[in-house]
């Protein structure tokens, strides 16, 4: 299935609805301050979403938190898969709000 590559204007209307994210290069980041303790199941949680979608973001583990990085590589770039993402990544994250560290 083909994916149309947003525009640098779709992408900024974008990223002023979704908290925390920012553009770089050809992708949606997003770092997240979480324990080690926490990357297990919300690595998991995040990959159901993903899963849903079809969608394959990379996950970068590290001693502060969480990157995530959100491109569809076919496309060559950020589409509405990766937006909508993004999005219901949020939603995994605020129902994690009180256990993060």
């Amino acid at each position: 299935m083909a994916e149309g590559l947003l525009t640098d204007e779709d992408i900024d209307t974008a990223l002023a609805a979704l908290e925390g994210w920012r553009r770089e290069g050809d992708a949606l980041l997003k770092d997240v301050p979480v324990t080690p303790d926490s990357h297990g199941w919300l690595t998991e949680a995040v990959m159901n979403e993903a899963a849903v979608l079809d969608h394959h973001p990379e996950i970068e583990h590290n001693a502060d938190g969480i990157r995530f990085r959100l491109s569809t590589h076919s496309a060559g770039g950020v589409t509405a898969r990766d937006v909508e993402l993004a999005a219901r990544i949020d939603h995994v994250l605020d129902g994690a709000a009180p256990d993060r560290g």
